[in-house]
């Protein structure tokens, strides 16, 4: 089996436990929190936490409840960062406050992250052990509390105004990392590894968070829109903060950063004037440069797989891997 086999495994496992448990009336309240859910999405945050978990047990599911509270936080922070960033599409649909309405979206994310503490305290993995019901949450709640830093950061580094590359490592640190992290030491928490593994956890997702932001930010500049749903040099427009336009910005001659300015956080920008942007990204090599960073973050995160006990990890390798080879 291949590692898209077996990513499309876990999510049709995590899809089909969400749609059977998150749930309730009024029915408009769960469309609206199962909006971005319903649309797709890899779910690489459940499936480390279900990889990291069968490194010491062979009952995958023991741990599913806790892999799924991964997902509703993740889906629970796109829904309120949408809001604040005022974006109308995700995952190629319309937003959860452009589609429901902005009350509607702010109570849908709310669910969301109620339900994800619920399944929590519903894992069969913890089996009655209530100290690591009590790790578990003091894990989700910490990984919260740093993203929420992270959206802030990027909040007060608004749109329009330009950006180091110290804010951009501490932003994705915390939007991306933190609960990558948070996924992969919940997965030693279920399986019940030892303190040494949770730290060697957590650092090798904490650098394929990283790996996984820097690649993610390099597709929404040149990737092919066809594949990635999303329009030729996208985060120009939007204004995005990524590595990739921090770095031609840097690289670039002074005419060529002129037309980057130009079109970066611009949404009436000409899509001429964004392709040739786009083109200057491409001749200055940052897509070379993106990957090459990216890479070194891969290795990290390996070493520190290598240094775990526990069984096979073979899925947590290729997770690894895909993460700086994927073009969606």
């Amino acid at each position: 089996m291949s590692f898209l086999q077996e990513a499309k495994r876990i999510a049709e496992k995590v899809n089909a436990f969400i749609d059977l448990h998150v749930k309730g009336s009024p029915p408009e309240l769960y469309d609206a929190s199962l909006h971005l859910i319903r649309a797709g999405g890899k779910r690489l945050r459940p499936f480390a936490t279900l990889k990291f978990h069968c490194l010491y047990s062979s009952d995958e599911d023991a741990a599913l409840p806790a892999a799924v509270a991964l997902e509703l936080v993740h889906n629970f922070t796109l829904i309120h960062d949408d809001i604040m960033d005022r974006d109308d599409m995700r995952h190629g649909v319309a937003t959860v406050h452009k589609k429901f309405g902005e009350p509607l979206a702010i109570l849908a994310g709310d669910v969301l992250f109620a339900e994800a503490y619920k399944l929590i305290s519903e894992t069969p993995a913890f089996e009655g052990d209530f100290r690591r019901v009590n790790q578990a949450i003091r894990l989700l709640s910490s990984s919260f509390i740093v993203l929420c830093e992270g959206q802030a950061i990027d909040v007060e580094a608004a749109a329009g105004q330009f950006y180091t590359e110290k804010q951009y490592y501490e932003i994705i640190e915390k939007k991306t990392a933190a609960l990558f992290e948070a996924s992969a030491a919940m997965g030693v928490l279920t399986g019940n590894g030892s303190d040494e593994d949770m730290e060697n956890a957590k650092m090798y997702a904490r650098n394929v968070g990283l790996a996984f932001q820097m690649v993610d930010d390099l597709l929404g500049v040149v990737g092919e829109p066809s594949v990635t749903g999303k329009p030729v040099g996208g985060d120009l427009k939007e204004g995005k903060k990524t590595l990739p336009i921090y770095l031609a910005v840097q690289r670039s001659g002074a005419q060529d950063r002129r037309l980057i300015e130009s079109v970066w956080g611009r949404s009436d920008a000409k899509q001429e004037d964004v392709e040739a942007a786009v083109e200057v990204v491409r001749k200055l090599g940052i897509d070379r440069e993106t990957k090459r960073r990216a890479l070194a973050h891969i290795d990290a995160a390996l070493s520190h797989l290598e240094r775990m006990s526990g069984g096979d990890k073979r899925w947590l390798v290729e997770l690894a891997h895909f993460v700086v080879e994927r073009n969606i």
